[in-house]
């Protein structure tokens, strides 16, 4: 193969290289270069033809390369000088990596030097690093804008053309007055480039309100400027923080908080805020009214120094700390002035909760404390009522009582002596004149069944209104009742069991008891279906119980107790003993009524 084949090959080889190439003398003068390096410098092969090497090169890199070249161009070296940036049109400089060679001619000699340059791994980072960069601001809510040296636009993201109400394309490459005027409504210094150009040099941070078109709300933002030099030029970055939201927030929370402090301050409870170790943080008015110190002197001083030392400051310290303690809510009730005269008392209901940090633990104590004196004086005005009504129900229990026991000893004494007299006359008329009238026999027998059954009917009202039985005591009379009991419900078998003596009990007591034994008996027949009935009495301590139970089918006493006139007398005539009387019943399992009541020694008379 001949030498001219050769160099068409090598010029071949050269020219479809994908590595830019530049032929130069030793002088530095552009001889030769293939396609790529055309198209990568974007210029034709006329004009780099004979251009030097320095004109390729950026102004900071050319001092460097040309020392790289003159070194290898002096030591016969292969030279990998690594990246530099090629000086393309103005704004788009690219990074490549360069490569120095030495061409020696055939008598050994350097006749020109070779330069490689190509892409550099370094530049497509870059690339793709400011892709990255401005999608990532793209999406940010703050506002970005780069502004050059004369305070105009180069680059601004979404959120600052959101904020100003104009497209990117109309805005870049304006003055930043011209940008923010419009929306600024009235503060001027965003109109004026000097004012703008002095807020640049001292960076200022300053807040303003924009009027954004197409919205109905104005938006309020922060502008702060600061600096930065790139290739020895000056460069400034405006950011635009938008805090509509966190000032729309921070407004309600100023109004909730108004709010909430005048409720506090004009609520009639008293409030206040403890430490774990009993000390005043906090008092709203009324509690403040309940001090002996101002809350000026009185916060974070000792609450015992506010409030007094008493009793009821020690009950609420010992609250107070075990709410700091357990981390639980409590309440209590406690008397203001409980050393004073009791008509000067004032009952306050405390509540005590817990407030915690953001670690969860408790930090100090909330308390909240209601004037509650109104109601305890309603509760006891209530029971004196009460008592007044329960004692007129006893006399009047009393009286009923009285009452049917002379009715039953007159119809007994007097209406039954006479039935009796008129019955031995009516025997005697038959003696006297039976022979002489013999039809007066059958009129007479007539007469005397008439007065036997009168005298049944007296007999059976006089103890319907009181039991004779009842004069001998509590057990003969429950032991009669029983009698007459089992005598109608034949079905129903019912006794008595007595765990103690006769029980020490007046005239009144026995009937009232006797009543509610009557009564229980009553409604066992009509309503309980039972089969069996057990009445018991027995003394516990300084109490008797009494206890009548069958195995019928109950009921609920919450749905049926309240509205039953028979177990609310009951009920009364268990508070008239100064007992109670109670009711156990649940369907299916039968009910129990229980009277409990004190035991009353007969005291002796002299």
């Amino acid at each position: 193969m001949d030498s001219r084949t050769d160099e068409g090959i090598y010029r071949r080889a050269f020219e479809s290289s994908s590595v830019g190439l530049a032929l130069l003398g030793l002088d530095g003068r552009i001889q030769h270069v293939n396609r790529t390096l055309e198209q990568m410098l974007g210029r034709s092969e006329s004009d780099l033809l004979g251009a030097s090497l320095e004109t390729l090169l950026h102004p900071r890199d050319r001092h460097a390369v040309l020392r790289a070249f003159d070194r290898a161009r002096r030591q016969h070296e292969e030279i990998e000088y690594g990246e530099i940036r090629l000086a393309a049109p103005e704004v788009d400089r690219h990074w490549v990596h360069l490569g120095l060679q030495v061409i020696h001619d055939d008598a050994g000699s350097p006749s020109h030097c070779m330069i490689r340059l190509q892409p550099s791994p370094r530049s497509r980072q870059r690339a793709e690093q400011i892709y990255l960069l401005s999608y990532a601001l793209d999406y940010t809510a703050d506002g970005v804008l780069l502004l050059d040296d004369q305070q105009r636009v180069r680059y601004l993201n979404e959120a600052a053309c959101r904020l100003s109400g104009q497209t990117r394309q109309r805005l870049l490459g304006q003055p930043l007055s011209a940008v923010l005027a419009p929306v600024a409504g009235q503060l001027t210094d965003l109109a004026d480039d000097e004012c703008l150009e002095e807020d640049q040099e001292t960076q200022r941070v300053f807040s303003c309100e924009l009027t954004v078109p197409g919205e109905d709300a104005p938006r309020y933002v922060t502008i702060q400027f600061n600096h930065l030099r790139y290739d020895q030029r000056r460069y400034s970055l405006a950011l635009i923080h938008d805090f509509s939201e966190q000032r729309h927030i921070a407004g309600t929370l100023r109004r909730n908080e108004r709010q909430l402090r005048a409720l506090i301050e004009n609520t009639p409870d008293a409030i206040g805020r403890l430490t774990p170790d009993f000390r005043l943080i906090y008092a709203n008015p009324a509690l403040e009214a309940l001090c002996r110190l101002p809350l000026v002197e009185a916060r974070g001083r000792p609450a015992r120094e506010a409030f007094g030392d008493n009793s009821q400051v020690d009950i609420m310290a010992d609250l107070v700390r075990e709410v700091a303690s357990t981390g639980e809510s409590m309440q209590e009730e406690l008397i203001h002035g409980i050393d004073g005269p009791t008509d000067q008392q004032t009952h306050y209901l405390i509540q005590l909760v817990p407030e915690r940090d953001a670690q969860g633990e408790v930090t100090s104590v909330i308390s909240i404390a209601r004037d509650i004196s109104g109601i305890r004086k309603a509760e006891r005005r209530l029971a004196a009522s009460n008592r007044q009504l329960l004692e007129l129900s006893s006399r009047r229990e009393s009286a009923r009582e009285e009452e049917r026991k002379l009715i039953a000893q007159e119809i007994h004494d007097e209406l039954g002596q006479h039935l009796t007299a008129l019955r031995m006359g009516i025997s005697l008329l038959r003696l006297k004149h039976g022979e002489q009238a013999p039809g007066l026999g059958d009129g007479v027998e007539s007469l005397m069944a008439l007065c036997d059954r009168t005298i049944g009917v007296v007999r059976y009202i006089a103890t319907s209104l009181r039991p004779a039985a009842l004069n001998m005591g509590l057990y003969p009379a429950l032991e009669w009742l029983i009698n007459e009991f089992r005598s109608h419900h034949t079905h129903i078998a019912c006794e008595l069991l007595a765990h103690s003596g006769a029980p020490a009990l007046d005239d009144s007591q026995a009937t009232t008891a006797f009543r509610i034994v009557q009564e229980a008996l009553t409604n066992i027949a009509r309503h309980s279906g039972a089969s069996r009935a057990v009445i018991s009495l027995e003394r516990a301590d300084d109490r008797y119980v009494l206890d009548i139970t069958d195995n019928g089918h109950g009921f609920d006493p919450a749905k049926v107790g309240r509205h039953s006139l028979g177990l609310a007398g009951m009920r009364e005539r268990g508070a008239s003993l100064g007992g109670e009387v109670v009711i156990f019943s649940h369907p299916a399992h039968g009910t129990t009524v229980q009277a409990t009541f004190p035991v009353n020694e007969p005291t002796e008379t002299v």
